[in-house]
């Protein structure tokens, strides 16, 4: 194991379906690299299932550039992880440690039901936008620059 890479253990919750019983899995992963994304790291178990013939974590992804919102989770308890204002794909495995213990779950809500593993039907909150509602606030436009004064000698430090 190199500096940059860390071992860890992944409790991940499977689930078939929105009416199937759910549960968590255990799996240990080795050197994982401290650079990768959080879904590179769900990348690397899904490699191994497939390779030891079992079935993959299916969860969502689209965009991962953080501009989506597709990937999102519950890790550790906090929805998207430990980072503040990130989608669960700009987290990185830097955040971790070296022998910690990462419990993932999908978003638990009777109006965001579990598709499958980490997916959610999301339809709920497309239905709240197209019928108009969120929340929007209105601040305002900026002020006509041409109404704002400038004092003489600013005016004339921009010359």
């Amino acid at each position: 194991m190199s500096s940059k890479s860390i071992n860890i253990i992944v409790k991940i919750w499977r689930q078939n379906g929105p009416l199937a019983q759910g549960a968590f899995e255990e799996h240990a992963l080795k050197d994982i690299s401290t650079d990768s994304s959080f879904l590179e790291m769900i990348d690397v178990l899904n490699e191994w299932l497939t390779i030891k013939g079992l079935e993959p974590i299916a969860f969502d992804h689209d965009c991962r550039e953080g501009i989506c919102g597709m990937c999102g989770a519950v890790v550790n308890g906090t929805a998207h992880g430990p980072d503040k204002e990130t989608t669960l794909c700009q987290l990185h495995m830097r955040r971790f440690k070296n022998g910690d213990t990462i419990v993932i779950e999908p978003f638990r809500s009777q109006g965001l039901p579990i598709v499958k593993d980490l997916i959610i039907d999301r339809s709920g909150l497309d239905r709240i936008i197209a019928a108009g509602g969120y929340v929007s606030v209105n601040t305002g436009s900026p002020q006509d620059g041409n109404t704002i004064l400038i004092p003489q000698h600013v005016a004339e430090q921009a010359m």
